[in-house]
This record gives C-alpha cells, sequence and structure tokens, in this order.
C-alpha cells in the first residue's frame, strides 16, 4: 500500500472526528474493523461500523457510510420540517 493511501485513510477519519464523530478501529485477523458514533444536537445517536482488507479503505468506508447517514437524517429533517 502506498504512502498516500495511508494519509488518505487518516485524513478522512480526521474530517470524522473533526465533524463530531468517535471512530474506533482495530484489527481483526485478516481484516480491519472500525466503528464510528455520532450524537445529534437533539440527543439522537447514528452509528455506523465497517470492515475492509486495508486502513484506507476502512476509512474510506466509514466516511462514506457516515456521509450517506447525515444526507438522509438532514433530508428526513427537510421533510419532517415542511409537513409541520
Amino acid at each position: 500500500m502506498s504512502g498516500t493511501a495511508d494519509t488518505d485513510g487518516a485524513i478522512l477519519l480526521s474530517w470524522l472526528r473533526l465533524l463530531g464523530w468517535q471512530t474506533a478501529t482495530l484489527r481483526d485477523g485478516e481484516l480491519f474493523v472500525g466503528v464510528a458514533e455520532h450524537t445529534a444536537a437533539e440527543g439522537a445517536t447514528m452509528r455506523i461500523s465497517a470492515s475492509a482488507p486495508d486502513e484506507a479503505t476502512l476509512a474510506l468506508k466509514l466516511f462514506g457510510a457516515a456521509m450517506r447517514l447525515l444526507e438522509r437524517s438532514r433530508t428526513a429533517g427537510q421533510r419532517g420540517a415542511a409537513a409541520a
């Protein structure tokens, strides 16, 4: 694996932390496993997990899942506000 991929993975995990996510990663045999959790302002907790053969891919999976989850939650909030 290239140094750039390692750096990119670390950057994505740093972005998740900056966005308020708590992350934990570990190696489980051949796979890297990660969990990320975010508590929204209203108190709801969102949790995601992923596994991958390398740390960079794991970081990409976690980041992508977090962004999709936040987008779904934002879109649902807009629909709820429009219905009120």
